[in-house]
């Protein structure tokens, strides 16, 4: 079973890095996404927001630094750059969906959903730069 999994790795790692967070990235948003609507169900799009980036973002760091970036540096400044980075990204997320939903321009999942591409390339960009660095 670990024979399999270091060729699986090796096969991985053979990608290039930008295939690597289109899959990775595309992983954490449709995890990421179903769990907000979800939660957006039971109680609303803010309550929803701030659960979804409270778990979400774990499972991004994470993935992110280990199978797409390969980092490793210090993982806990790392850990803490990447963080920051989803604070701003929540702030701003916050923002957007507060101005689309209440001003009535798109459904909430419409607007979860432009928020998140618009939020895509800057993410990218954040991730490899600086917050996983090695």
């Amino acid at each position: 079973m670990i024979k399999l999994y270091r060729q699986l790795e090796g096969y991985w790692f053979s990608l290039p890095e930008k295939i690597r967070f289109i899959l990775v990235g595309g992983f954490n948003t449709v995890v990421s996404y179903f769990l907000f609507l979800g939660l957006n169900w039971l109680w609303g799009y803010k309550t929803a927001l701030w659960l979804t980036y409270a778990i979400a973002v774990n499972l991004s760091i994470f993935t992110m630094r280990y199978y797409v970036f390969s980092s490793r540096g210090n993982l806990l400044e790392q850990y803490i750059k990447a963080l920051s980075t989803y604070v701003v990204t929540i702030i701003g997320n916050f923002a957007f969906l507060h101005w689309a939903v209440e001003a009535g321009l798109w459904p909430v999942w419409l607007a979860q959903a432009l928020y998140t591409a618009i939020s895509t390339l800057g993410l990218y960009l954040l991730h490899k730069y600086v917050n996983f660095k090695a």
